[in-house]
């Protein structure tokens, strides 16, 4: 299911499936001006960089391993399961000595837990695009990350995948200034800044000169 997502994800983008072993996919996308790769790896364990590297060349098509900008220009995105969400931090180490890792592909690890995989069951890409949009799950994700959700999975899909684009929403945007009078009212600061709003780079100094005076002041009481 969860490769299914991403193989989703990744022809959303432009890619196109060019070849298919058990546990790897393998995908190209060109433009006018560039040529990009992705590998879909399922790791079932967290190997060595080296060793993990051995592997992708080896399953590579030649068409791939033949073009000089496959080793220079690809993402290898590895999708690896846990148990559970908590247990990452067991695994922090050896998740990131693979991401780290500066040899021949850019790497990234993409892990969720059982409880993710089961929650996205019948799941769409998208169907995951509007779960990343939706503000109210975010707020949710907000107070619980280590909570197996939609929510959870798509943040670190569209977090860990630096090719996938954001969707974007137009809407009625309140302006800063107009937020800034409302969080200083709500603050009951609006006689401090109506001050500040009469500095000028002329009479800077003496203002903060004069609050240092009143705030002294005011500790002396």
């Amino acid at each position: 299911m969860i490769k299914q997502l991403i193989d989703e994800a990744l022809v959303a983008h432009g890619f196109v499936s060019e070849h298919k072993v058990d546990t790897t996919n393998f995908y190209v996308r060109e433009t006018e001006s560039a040529i990009r790769f992705a590998v879909l790896h399922t790791l079932d364990d967290l190997i060595d960089p080296a060793e993990l590297n051995t592997r992708i060349n080896h399953l590579a098509p030649e068409s791939f391993t033949k073009n000089p900008s496959f080793k220079k220009n690809c993402d290898l995105i590895c999708i690896h399961r846990l148990d559970v969400l908590p247990e990452f931090k067991d695994h922090e180490e050896e998740i990131f000595a693979i991401e780290e890792d500066p040899h021949f592909y850019k790497k990234y690890v993409l892990y969720y837990s059982i409880a993710e995989e089961s929650a996205l069951a019948n799941f769409t890409y998208d169907k995951l695009v509007t779960v990343i949009t939706d503000k109210k799950e975010f707020l949710d994700y907000k107070e619980n990350p280590l909570a197996a959700t939609q929510y959870s999975f798509a943040a670190k899909t569209f977090i860990k995948l630096p090719f996938l684009e954001l969707p974007s929403h137009e809407g009625n945007l309140v302006s800063l200034r107009l937020q800034a009078v409302e969080a200083v009212a709500e603050a009951g600061l609006n006689d401090t800044y109506a001050t500040i709003q009469q500095v000028t780079d002329k009479n800077a100094d003496e203002f903060i000169k004069e609050m240092i005076r009143n705030e002294m002041e005011n500790i002396q009481d």
